[in-house]
């Protein structure tokens, strides 16, 4: 049997995956939003540990606050307590860009100016580690980026890549033991594109100073991201609620949308699952070009379950895509309220691509958009059924 457990994480996304009835294998990816580690996850976790069963597999999909800031408090608390024995982590940071690293140390004048920068991403982290309802009740006091979490704590980091990048171009496919993971993002173009926007940082900021492999870099690198990574909302990505009620699905899916070119985004890591004959796809928030040339190249004709990529943005969603992700699940986290996702494109091409299949769609909040697709009318033309969260509990979806 296959559990997959999606978390409340307000835009984010948190998942934790059950592999098998005995000797059980669990992947966690992701962690929302530090309130989701405390609120929701952090108890699971010490179950699992009292079974004596661990994490097998600690996927950081990509720099961003709603995928990256429960990963911190959870491993700052790991460090501290071990709250549950973590095998491997998979997370790309600074030291695994492939750029050119100086020898030699920093002037004491540069060091100020990163370490200027350090603080004010802890800062930012502090204040953004929980929601504004919840920071009397939950008390996150965050000291150091991921990335020293990780080194600290002593953990085997991308350690199936040997220390390099978690890529498709460096290790398409691992195998543990009876589960097969196929990387589908990033390739080394997308984590070129994030190297060259985190030096056009430095370089706007007309800080000329040579990059090192000082570990401070590694910290002003993760915090600058988190800091400054800002998605670009136009008109065409929110979705208007008029159209969804006057347009037929047919004419939704020919508007020509925006397509997503965040750096950050694209060197997100994505992933199938292949355990026991099954495959289930957790797609971060990868770009639709990079997702589709490899789900292509798999050959999978039907995947048993689809996290839908970038929560449902339709910058994220292509018609040609919608056509290859033909499942009888698909999972969308988020509440909507930051980005208005998930976009009505996005739900549309995946009904209509995928229109005589059975299909049921998991939201673990209620939004516009799943309030649209629950209409009675659509879900009998598209053969579909819609499970909505009530967004203060986990969502357990089996897979069997």
């Amino acid at each position: 049997m296959i559990n997959v457990k999606m978390y409340p994480a307000e835009n984010g996304d948190c998942f934790l995956i059950s592999l098998g009835d005995e000797n059980r294998k669990h992947l966690l990816i992701d962690c929302g939003y530090a309130e989701t580690y405390h609120n929701y996850l952090k108890e699971d976790l010490k179950e699992l540990k009292k079974l004596g069963e661990k994490i097998n597999l600690f996927i950081v999909t990509h720099i961003d606050e709603d995928h990256i800031l429960g990963a911190m408090a959870f491993i700052e608390e790991n460090n501290k307590s071990k709250i549950i024995e973590i095998e491997e982590v998979w997370y790309n940071c600074y030291r695994h860009l492939q750029m050119e690293k100086n020898h030699g140390d920093l002037s004491d004048k540069e060091k100020r100016i990163l370490q200027r920068e350090i603080a004010l991403g802890e800062s930012y982290v502090k204040r953004e580690s929980t929601s504004e309802v919840s920071k009397s009740e939950v008390s996150i006091r965050q000291g150091s980026t991921l990335g020293a979490l990780l080194l600290t704590g002593g953990y085997k980091w991308n350690s199936s890549f040997e220390g390099t990048a978690v890529s498709q171009d460096n290790i398409p496919k691992l195998k543990f033991d009876d589960v097969v993971i196929n990387i589908v993002s990033p390739n080394n173009d997308k984590l070129e594109k994030l190297k060259k926007k985190w030096i056009k940082e430095l370089t706007d900021k007309k800080w000329n100073f040579k990059i090192t492999k000082d570990q401070i870099f590694d910290d002003a690198f993760e915090f600058m991201l988190l800091m400054y990574e800002e998605l670009q909302i136009d008109k065409t990505e929110v979705s208007l609620e008029e159209s969804m009620h006057t347009e037929s699905i047919e004419k939704i899916i020919q508007k020509k949308m925006n397509i997503d070119k965040s750096p950050t985004n694209g060197s997100s890591i994505a992933i199938c699952i292949n355990y026991k004959g099954k495959n289930l796809l957790f797609l971060a928030d990868g770009h639709p070009d990079i997702l589709y040339k490899n789900l292509y190249n798999l050959g999978i004709e039907k995947f048993d379950l689809v996290k839908v990529p970038h929560h449902g943005s339709s910058k994220n969603m292509t018609l040609e895509l919608s056509e290859i992700l033909k499942s009888n699940k698909y999972l969308i986290s988020t509440n909507g309220r930051k980005h208005a996702h998930p976009n009505v494109e996005t739900l549309a091409k995946l009904i209509f691509a995928n229109k005589d299949m059975k299909k049921e769609l998991y939201f673990n909040y209620e939004t516009s958009t799943s309030k649209w697709i629950c209409s009675e009318e659509i879900k009998n033309i598209y053969n579909l059924e819609v499970v909505v969260g009530n967004g203060s509990s986990p969502m357990n979806i089996v897979v069997d």
